[in-house]
């Protein structure tokens, strides 16, 4: 096998500037606020940021379905389908039958899971509270407004084709 020619040191000039690219920078404030309260739930629940996930969106809508799960979260179906099970078997959730359509199940939060959410919920929130000092009121609210505006203006491809 031979050894791969070296390369260039030299930037492209048309190389993507990472620190005034957007999208990258959305990225590291997604992984920075997912790794925080991963860690929150985790020392103060024991619970995994995928089944935090799950739990944070059946208290914000019980009744949810775990496809519902998936399109809101948004998570893989695979990843939503453990940690469901997971809080199933830790007695956070239950899951009832529809009325409608046999097929499918509701998922809704025990007292437990209710009482997990009320524990965790100031923690979590706190994440988003830290960065909020660095933006005022208005600033907030506007930032709010964009990310769902560009959310909307990129609609997930998996799920549209």
């Amino acid at each position: 096998m031979t050894e791969p020619k070296s390369i260039t040191a030299q930037t492209p000039p048309d190389a993507i500037r990472l620190d005034e690219y957007w999208p990258y920078q959305v990225t590291v404030l997604a992984d920075r606020i997912s790794r925080r309260t991963a860690a929150i739930v985790k020392r103060e629940a024991g619970l995994n940021l995928s089944q935090w996930r799950v739990l944070a969106a059946i208290a914000e809508c019980p009744g949810r379905t775990a496809a519902e799960v998936v399109m809101m979260t948004p998570m893989d179906k695979g990843i939503v389908s453990r940690a469901t099970k997971a809080l199933l078997s830790g007695g956070y959730l239950v899951r009832e039958a529809s009325q409608q359509d046999g097929r499918v199940s509701h998922l809704f939060l025990t007292q437990a899971g209710a009482d997990l959410y009320s524990a965790l919920k100031p923690s979590v929130e706190a994440v988003a509270r830290g960065a909020n000092l660095h933006l005022s009121d208005p600033d907030q609210a506007a930032f709010c407004t964009r990310l769902k505006q560009l959310a909307d203006a990129l609609p997930d491809t998996e799920l549209n084709g």
